[in-house]
């Protein structure tokens, strides 16, 4: 076996012994006892029903209470009657499943290499929603109208370097973006990049992560106020639609030294970019589903504020740069069309909050998975994998970790070795004209930097 085939086994098997950890039949055990799940010996056991909400599928929200007795006895060999199943469906097991995956979130065994050296992290964050059965609105308050009475939204933050989950919040449909986005905002530490969408966009954040010294890159809204001084030290108001209106497509202007809001002028780095028009093509297609109205001018520009310097980030690559956010909408959209975690029907409440916490659980494992396998591609045959085809490919080879680790009780790696090989032959990402893949860019930036002169 060849030093790269080694690393790569030894990746592998790092990250099969966090699985065994954080599914561990003694810490399931201990877990379920804490949480009063199981109060005594029963047939049922922990293992059996974290197979049933994680690893079988989307099973719990969309089959009989019939399919899953059977599915249960086929997987697990447990026979039990569809009555005493739906005795199970209880608070003591949604409290046991969601503690169970936040423990999810701690198990990191071993520090992953950063694909890049600028940035600590980078973190994203953003939110999916979708609507529920209106019998759910007590407890899932949705936003009526057109719309269910009731609705669930997922607040994720994902360090793109890392492929970890930072925090992963469930509320009500008409939760507040901004509100969480300050929360989390809190978190920053110095040498995070945070990437954030407009509905994030919060001027007193953009303080905060400065003064903690860290980056951001954020779009800016097109009514916010933009000035800059002039030499004797006075205000002067900047007309954005003058200042673009004679950008040609794909073209970039920049600003060094503006001051941002009305009242609470931050200072910052302002950089304007003209759409092509595919780009604008697809934005008034996404707004006219979304039923969104804006300017005709300003759905032709993107205006980004950064206080990254022109050093460490070139004003030509920030608009590459932040297209990085888009993995989230790419995770987002696997939870959706590969896991339809949004398609649940009408049944007990908590029947559905054990399915939400065990696919969430679910969706953790499978991104982690993804990830590296994406990762060890890129490092080891210089391959970029797409993350839509590596996700489906971690869905079919679930049942094989479920496998190895609750029946058989080996180790996982020959099962995600085996993973890897069909990533490799199968999983290349395709490639689109003129159009830079996520690890390119952070390859880029990094050689970019690197070549940057010493300064004494």
């Amino acid at each position: 076996m060849s030093t790269k085939e080694c690393a790569q086994t030894d990746e592998l098997r790092l990250l099969g012994e966090e699985f065994q950890n954080i599914f561990s039949l003694t810490y399931l055990q201990e877990l379920a006892c804490k949480t009063g799940m199981i109060q005594r010996q029963r047939k049922v056991r922990a293992q059996d029903l974290v197979s049933l909400c994680v690893f079988l599928g989307q099973t719990v929200g969309s089959e009989s209470l019939v399919d899953l007795c059977t599915r249960l006895n086929e997987a697990m060999g447990v026979c039990i009657s569809t009555e005493a199943l739906n005795k199970r469906w209880n608070e003591r097991t949604v409290q046991f499943l969601k503690e169970l995956f936040l423990h999810a979130f701690g198990q990191q065994i071993h520090p992953i290499a950063p694909l890049t050296r600028i940035f600590k992290r980078i973190r994203i964050l953003d939110s999916t929603s979708f609507q529920l059965p209106s019998a759910y609105a007590d407890t899932y308050r949705g936003s009526g109208g057109g719309g269910s009475e009731a609705g669930v939204k997922i607040q994720l933050e994902y360090d793109l370097l890392s492929g970890e989950f930072l925090a992963l919040e469930v509320g009500h449909g008409v939760s507040n973006d901004a509100k969480y986005g300050q929360f989390r905002t809190e978190t920053v530490e110095e040498g995070d990049l945070i990437l954030r969408d407009l509905g994030y966009h919060y001027i007193k954040d953009l303080d905060k992560m400065t003064a903690n010294k860290a980056y951001y890159i954020s779009r800016l809204r097109w009514n916010t106020q933009v000035y800059q001084k002039d030499k004797q030290g006075n205000w002067v108001l900047l007309h954005i639609e003058e200042l673009t209106k004679h950008l040609k497509e794909g073209e970039t202007i920049e600003l060094p030294n503006v001051y941002i809001g009305y009242e609470h002028r931050h200072p910052t780095r302002l950089v304007l970019y003209r759409l092509t028009q595919n780009e604008w093509n697809k934005r008034l297609s996404h707004h006219k589903k979304m039923n969104k109205k804006m300017p005709k001018a300003a759905s032709k520009v993107n205006l980004l504020v950064t206080n990254i310097s022109p050093e460490k980030l070139p004003a030509t690559e920030i608009y590459h740069f932040y297209s990085l956010r888009w993995q989230i909408e790419i995770l987002f959209k696997t939870w959706k069309s590969i896991f339809n975690i949004h398609t649940t029907k009408r049944m007990k409440l908590e029947r559905f909050q054990c399915h939400l916490y065990g696919q969430l659980l679910r969706l953790c494992l499978v991104a982690r998975i993804t990830y590296q396998m994406r990762k060890l591609l890129w490092e080891k045959k210089g391959k970029e994998a797409s993350e839509m085809k590596c996700a489906h490919m971690v869905q079919i080879y679930l049942t094989k970790v479920h496998a190895v680790l609750f029946c058989t009780f080996q180790h996982p790696v020959s099962v995600l070795t085996r993973l890897f090989q069909d990533v490799s032959k199968n999983g290349k990402k395709a490639r689109r004209y003129q159009k830079a893949t996520p690890f390119e860019i952070l390859r880029l930036i990094e050689i970019e930097t690197a070549q940057l002169p010493i300064v004494a």
